[in-house]
């Protein structure tokens, strides 16, 4: 039986890693408008989303990553 909690760290650093390597990322236009939408919400404190706890410079950079307030959707990729 494995540990919920190391699941999800596991799958965070592999996200991690896939944006660091620009692994199936959006365009750069696409990461830009997500950014500055995370950068205008009360709740990003200098990269770090305070409701989902990610680190916004990877999160935007991934095309099935979703916005916990909804402020961007997932996309297709390319």
């Amino acid at each position: 039986m494995g540990c919920t909690s190391c699941g999800k760290k596991i799958a965070g650093a592999l996200k991690l890693a896939r944006a660091e390597m620009n692994i199936g990322v959006l365009d750069e236009s696409a990461v830009k408008a997500r950014r500055a939408a995370c950068e205008a919400c009360d709740l990003w404190d200098h990269g770090r989303c305070s409701e989902c706890g990610c680190f916004t410079y990877a999160k935007s950079k991934l095309p099935r990553e979703t916005c916990p307030l909804n402020r961007w959707p997932a996309l297709e990729t390319r």
